[in-house]
């Protein structure tokens, strides 16, 4: 019989550990649902004011970063996003295109030239502004994610201003890039208006 109370009781502790994991498992759910939900809440705010709402919340609610950020990890999340796209587009596409146009034409392969520098420097702004949102020194942001994205500016100005006038073969990269700073810029200034 005290076989059978102990190997109860055994079972006892365990139907007790399983309820308790069960339960933390519920809670933990429970905040992580309440979380999102609030971060929901949160990006719709930054995204309604974005000039795209669909590319701003696509974005920020497509990355698995965002469910556990606060408005200072949005901000810090946003200028990361922007640092993988001048990454991507710096390392990956600009190279090609230097290569498929340098043996076409002359003009643009000095324009990728340029972009290429451009997105260089770009590169380095933002990692300039991923420090600065570190340090929480925000109007310091705003400067890095304007210059930074006035870079994007310049390699889509450069088929423009001479002839022959083209569309940028990166277009696409340099208005996603832009994008992606404007969010920033309104993370930012959300944080300051929150920030006493």
């Amino acid at each position: 019989m005290a076989l059978t109370i102990v190997s109860q009781s055994c079972c006892f502790v365990v139907v007790a550990a399983t309820l308790m994991l069960d339960s933390a498992a519920a809670a933990a759910t429970a905040v992580e649902q309440a979380t999102n939900v609030k971060n929901e809440a949160l990006v719709d705010y930054i995204c309604k004011q974005a000039e795209s709402y669909d590319f701003c919340f696509s974005i920020l609610s497509g990355d698995v970063r965002t469910p556990s950020a606060d408005i200072r990890g949005l901000a810090l999340l946003s200028i990361a996003l922007s640092i993988d796209q001048v990454s991507d587009t710096s390392d990956q596409k600009i190279p090609h295109l230097t290569f498929s146009h340098a043996a076409a034409d002359h003009v643009d392969e000095h324009r990728m030239e340029v972009c290429k520098s451009d997105y260089g420097e770009a590169l380095a702004m933002f990692r300039g502004a991923y420090v600065a949102c570190s340090r929480r020194s925000y109007w310091e942001v705003i400067d890095w994610v304007k210059d930074g994205a006035n870079k994007a500016i310049d390699c889509e100005n450069i088929y423009r201003r001479h002839d022959p006038i083209r569309v940028s073969p990166i277009s696409g990269d340099n208005h996603k890039l832009i994008r992606l700073a404007e969010i920033t810029l309104i993370v930012i200034d959300a944080l300051l208006r929150s920030t006493p």
